[in-house]
């Protein structure tokens, strides 16, 4: 029997059957009724008895054969997805056999935060997943294809699998399953809406340019050597040529006129006490993170960007994990090394695949908390380009958060913050400034204005908000 799944079909997926036969007792009856019309001499008992012994017989026959030689496969036509956009999850059964089955019920696990359109899903209030069953009665050698779109209005890594195939005899009595471990996952990146639509002006939300270009140099690209100068740091000193020359010589770097923003996102994880945790606040941090970050490399900057929670990767591929001596694994060293790849991380690049990389990165990004925000600043302070500008998202405004800000502020970093809240922010800083985007409100005006974007382009075009910034 044979079970496969992905883009190409050709990876087949682990399985397991189980199931029970009609019990034994049962042709003992029809073996019974056979010697008992030989011994009474009724010819209608043999042919009652012979007549349960075929029907059990077929019926344990067509059980035991009903999964076999049956291909399934799902697939979806992407794999990674803009906010609010359609992909197309299709289904293929295929009886490979003489055998036709009079009834398949397959039942394969979607994410429950994606609306499948034109069909009911079962939902669990215990998980974030849902289930989509489909009933099919295919013949000998019948293939069998369904397909249905899926609105992808949730960002996050989305599961779909694994599925469970059901079947059995003609009559019922007996039922055959088949669990398949073939999970796919689609990536949903969040939602990018123009600035105006946060209420931030768009030419230059951060603060004034001081001047059209400036020009700066840049320490990573060397262009040549000149004579040591008096005030020259000692950084610029070029030992190996100095050595040649057996003089001092200082390095000549290329210049550079490109901005620097460096964004840090603040998951904030702290419970409400009448509602509990609020997503949509969480949602809207993100939507504002990955929209600054549009904005920013279309207009030249180089962006980085820093959280201080983890990401989600399921389908990471693990590598080579050290053990101890017994055999163990080391368990410190697994979860430090995971820790570390799937820590928010990107420093700041202009490259085309910068805005990739940090799509990807927000897509998969957890709402919840890794460790305060302040340490993620001050780890990454000393390696910050001088001059960048300096944006945090977040929904809260600590004391000791505050004091980083004036740190970064007093470094020569423009900073900017990025209010997340029902409520205004509870104060105003000197030479810092703060914005507040709104609350779970404003995250559904977003969703409902942007998240079709088909619909939100026509829309826009109307009303004159446009995309372009």
């Amino acid at each position: 029997m044979m079970f496969s799944r992905g883009r190409t079909g050709q990876r087949r997926a682990a399985f397991s059957m189980q199931g029970d036969y009609i019990y034994r007792r049962w042709y003992y009856l029809g073996v019974l009724a056979l010697i008992g019309s030989i011994v009474l001499h009724v010819p209608l008992l043999a042919v009652c008895g012979l007549l349960l012994v075929l029907v059990l017989a077929t019926i344990d026959l067509w059980a035991h054969f009903c999964l076999h030689s049956l291909s399934y496969q799902h697939r979806l036509s992407e794999q990674r997805v803009a906010f609010g956009e359609m992909v197309t999850f299709s289904m293929m059964v295929e009886n490979s056999k003489v055998l036709p089955l009079s009834w398949l019920e397959v039942s394969d696990v979607v994410p429950r935060a994606l609306e499948v359109e034109g069909r009911a899903v079962r939902s669990s209030r215990s998980s974030d997943s849902a289930t989509l069953e489909m009933l099919y009665s295919p013949r000998w050698y019948e293939r069998i294809t369904r397909r249905y779109n899926v609105r992808c209005a949730a960002r996050g890594v989305h599961a779909f699998g694994p599925t469970t195939l059901c079947s059995g005899d003609l009559f019922g009595f007996v039922r055959r399953e088949a669990s398949l471990g073939n999970a796919q996952y689609l990536l949903v990146y969040p939602l990018v809406v123009p600035l105006s639509s946060f209420s931030i002006p768009s030419r230059h939300p951060f603060g004034e340019l001081r001047a059209p270009r400036r020009l700066l140099e840049d320490p990573a690209r060397v262009v040549g050597v000149r004579d040591y100068a008096y005030g020259d740091s000692m950084r610029r000193v070029h030992w190996k040529a100095s050595a040649r020359m057996m003089q001092l010589q200082s390095k000549v770097f290329e210049a550079s006129t490109t901005y620097n923003m460096v964004l840090f996102l603040n998951i904030v994880s702290s419970l409400d006490v009448y509602y509990g945790v609020h997503p949509e606040l969480h949602e809207l941090a993100i939507c504002a993170a990955a929209s600054v970050s549009s904005w920013a490399i279309e207009q030249g900057y180089a962006v980085g960007l820093y959280a201080n929670t983890i990401l989600y990767m399921p389908d990471e591929v693990k590598q080579d994990e050290p053990e101890l001596e017994n055999g163990e694994r080391n368990l410190a060293a697994e979860v430090s090394a995971q820790l570390e790849r799937r820590r928010v991380h990107i420093p700041p690049a202009s490259s085309g695949e910068q805005l990739a990389r940090i799509m990807d990165v927000l897509a998969r990004i957890q709402t919840y908390f890794g460790t305060a925000i302040e340490e993620v600043i001050l780890a990454e302070r000393s390696r910050l380009p001088a001059g960048a500008t300096v944006v945090l998202i977040t929904g809260s405004l600590t004391d000791m958060l505050i004091d980083t800000l004036v740190r970064l502020r007093q470094g020569g970093h423009a900073v900017t913050v990025l209010f997340i809240g029902d409520s205004p922010p509870p104060l105003r800083l000197a030479g810092i400034t703060i914005y507040h985007l709104g609350g779970e409100a404003a995250w559904e005006r977003l969703v409902a204005q942007f998240g079709n974007p088909g619909q939100a382009g026509d829309q826009g075009v109307q009303e004159g908000v446009g995309f372009s910034l």
